[in-house]
């Protein structure tokens, strides 16, 4: 949960934002631009990618790699930098671009956004991410769920051995972290039962805790288990893959992780407990997980109305950098994984979809933050 300094903190920025902004839902496009003579050039410029992160967290990384090859794809080739500006859970450089960024494309938001905390309404979202120029999307890859062999007495071999045990204690970070909230919905779904530690800053802190058997179960991006927890647990026999999240394609498609083709996928794992398909509430509220959440994890976003010439630019050019064969190459070797590319039409979307969620999923997410509260 946020603590009360945070909380205070967003209070103040929700007032502020609340005063300042005004009719700015740029849709799909931006402002309509004044030139006419083909596409903008970002020559001579210097196009500053605002992330939400700290400098040492794994999406910054991200950022930079893709900063990079961005000089290298928009017109002009302009010089790309990147600002940390990390705070109030991301809300400083949401805000930033927001409400002060140039409308001429040199300022943009890059990294993770918080659909939740605008389905719920947490503090100091009293703005809607349809307000952003959408340039484009990132797929950082999906979930695997995990825990140790002796979370069960005398270990266990297989995800239904599970079912039977009441000694799971899953190590998560604030109860309405999106991929928190998605993953305990998962152990729900297939009748497990766990209690849910939270208060963990990072999952390098969750890994740790799994490690010294502080906790049993974790959950983790599917190319940070491969690289982090396999080698480490896995392949020494103290842990083992529970489930991981099913990937939802551009044609709305549930389909099996290909980082993790091994790991069963939490629809098949239910079916082969249960013996029928996922239904419910549960499940319903797990697929509006994957579309709000983990469909597109980290997000390009330009300021209200910006230059719909140069948004046309930046968007081309992102996805020439993210097709680019320099640019999975050199993914594979600092990711270990190649991020996907989410285009901005399909990012349009995403971002409109939290007004689209029924009430009961509405409800069924805010009690299932409530129970995880509660430990």
């Amino acid at each position: 949960m946020l603590n009360s300094a945070i909380k205070n903190t967003c209070r103040l920025v929700a007032l502020l934002l609340s005063a300042l902004l005004v009719s700015c839902d740029a849709g799909e496009g931006g402002r309509d631009s004044t030139s006419t003579d083909g596409p903008h050039s970002f020559a001579g410029e210097t196009i500053t990618v605002v992330i939400g992160l700290d400098a040492s967290a794994g999406g910054t990384t991200v950022g930079r790699l893709l900063a990079k090859h961005l000089e290298e794809s928009l017109v002009g080739n302009p010089t790309v930098i990147v600002n940390n500006m990390p705070g109030a859970s991301g809300l400083n450089a949401h805000l930033h671009v927001l409400l002060r960024a140039p409308d001429d494309g040199t300022t943009v938001y890059y990294g993770p956004r918080s659909s939740l905390g605008e389905l719920l309404e947490l503090p100091g979202f009293s703005f809607k991410y349809s307000q952003f120029t959408p340039l484009g999307g990132v797929q950082i890859g999906g979930l695997v769920v995990y825990a140790r062999t002796d979370a069960v007495a005398g270990g266990f071999s297989e995800a239904k051995d599970l079912i039977a045990t009441e000694a799971l204690r899953f190590g998560g970070m604030p109860p309405e972290h999106g991929r928190m909230i998605i993953s305990s919905m998962g152990l729900d779904l297939i009748g497990a039962n766990y209690k849910y530690i939270a208060g963990y800053p990072s999952s390098g802190n969750i890994r740790a805790a799994i490690i010294s058997g502080e906790v049993n179960a974790a959950t983790d991006a599917a190319h940070a288990y491969l690289s982090q927890v396999v080698p480490v647990l896995v392949d020494e026999g103290h842990v083992l893959p529970i489930f991981s999240m099913p990937m939802l394609n551009g044609d709305g498609e549930l389909i099996q992780n290909a980082l993790v083709p091994n790991v069963p996928s939490l629809p098949d794992l239910y079916e082969s407990i249960h013996g029928e398909t996922p239904s419910g509430v549960t499940w319903d509220s797990i697929k509006t997980l994957l579309e709000l959440d983990q469909t597109m994890q980290h997000v390009f976003l330009g300021p209200p109305n910006m230059d719909a010439a140069a948004a046309k630019t930046f968007r081309a050019g992102l996805e020439k950098a993210m097709a680019s064969p320099a640019f999975s190459k050199e993914a594979q070797h600092v990711l270990n994984y190649v991020p996907g590319f989410v285009d901005y039409g399909r990012q349009a979307k995403i971002l409109g979809a939290t007004a689209e969620v029924t009430p009961e999923v509405l409800e069924y997410i805010k009690a299932h933050i409530e129970k995880n509260s509660r430990y």
